[in-house]
């Protein structure tokens, strides 16, 4: 009982092929969530930048209907002008959010596939429990995801102190800078800091991505107890199992035996096969095998024919080729004819000379 009791907790097994479809229909998949986040960081970068014009004539848009309010009565201007911020607010936003939502949504797709799993969205109660939820706090899972943000905080920190630093020398100049001279530096600055910041995302999703699928690997886990408990469900008790296949082979056997009690000749090899031929004139059209079998199902078949008093002929060669060319329950071919002809004469001779004595 030890034993079965250490194995079922040791989980040292590769999860089997079934487990992972019960886990993705349960909804529980690997997948990164850092990997979705450095795509939604890259999206919304490359979003800015490629609608950069369209928004600076849109904020121009505004800007200007602002300033000519100024000359308008207020309620007035503030109708304007509202109107006028609400639809900037819309077009500036509403694409992004949706260009942001495709993205994330394709790449979760393209982690997981599709999964359907309708039990996610059941209320569990256990999740009500506080001691419940304090193990969950202090899970591995979450020490892992505070790790995780303490890295990356600890990273953009540093990009930023760098980005900083190496561009302080031009900032200090800037008081005495043309305007453009600031717009470029400032620039600057934002391509530095956001080609280190969708390096630092990469650098952690792939890290995660390769955390995430080793995690989930050995939480499904299983013990050698559990996988044979999987066999027997899906394959059945391998006990009831032996019984129908001795139950099966009783079966065949029976109706082997009962075959070779109507057969009219048996031909052996004359240990290893041995093969029933059955031929009745009026009967019969043509000869045809009515049992065969190797070894042990040989022996069976010279018993029961020898308890029947069905004629046995040793004839390697002759049983070697009808066991491997013929089937149970079919007529012989006309390549046997002539030998199976003179095989059943000389079956037919012996049961009259029996008969006669």
């Amino acid at each position: 009982m030890a034993g079965q009791n250490k194995d079922s907790g040791d989980r040292t097994e590769k999860p089997t092929p079934k487990r992972l479809r019960d886990a993705r229909k349960d909804g529980d998949v690997h997948k990164s969530r850092e990997l979705t986040s450095t795509a939604l960081v890259l999206a919304w970068l490359l979003m800015l930048m490629l609608g950069m014009p369209y928004m600076r004539a849109r904020l121009q848009t505004l800007f200007d209907i602002t300033l000519g309010g100024l000359n308008q009565p207020f309620g007035q201007a503030l109708h304007q002008v509202g109107l006028a911020t609400l639809e900037a607010f819309l077009w500036l936003t509403v694409p992004l959010l949706l260009g942001a939502m495709a993205i994330g949504v394709m790449v979760e797709f393209l982690q997981v596939g599709p999964v359907f799993a309708p039990k996610k969205l059941k209320p569990d109660a256990s999740r009500m429990n506080p001691v419940e939820g304090m193990k969950r706090l202090f899970s591995q899972e979450n020490v892992v995801e505070v790790l995780k943000a303490i890295a990356k905080s600890a990273l953009l920190i540093g990009l930023f102190a760098w980005v900083l630093f190496s561009l302080i020398g031009q900032f200090v100049k800037l008081p005495y800078a043309s305007p453009e001279a600031m717009g470029e530096a400032h620039w600057v600055a934002v391509k530095r800091l956001a080609t280190g910041v969708i390096f630092v995302f990469f650098f952690v999703s792939v890290l995660d991505a390769f955390y995430q699928r080793y995690a989930f690997t050995k939480k499904m886990k299983m013990s050698r107890r559990d996988i044979r408990q999987e066999l027997k469900d899906n394959e059945g008790d391998p006990m009831i199992k032996g019984r129908r296949r001795q139950l099966h082979q009783e079966w065949s056997q029976q109706n082997t035996l009962a075959g070779v009690r109507k057969a009219s000749v048996v031909v052996t090899n004359p240990t290893h096969l041995a093969i029933a031929i059955r031929y009745e004139l009026g009967e019969d059209d043509l000869p045809m095998i009515v049992a065969k079998g190797e070894d042990y199902e040989a022996a069976l078949i010279r018993q029961a024919a020898e308890e029947a008093g069905v004629p046995i002929m040793r004839n390697v060669t002759l049983a070697r080729s009808l066991y491997e060319k013929v089937e149970v329950d079919q007529y012989l071919p006309s390549d046997f004819f002539e030998a199976v002809a003179e095989l059943l004469r000389w079956a037919e001779s012996i049961r009259e000379s029996r008969d006669g004595k």
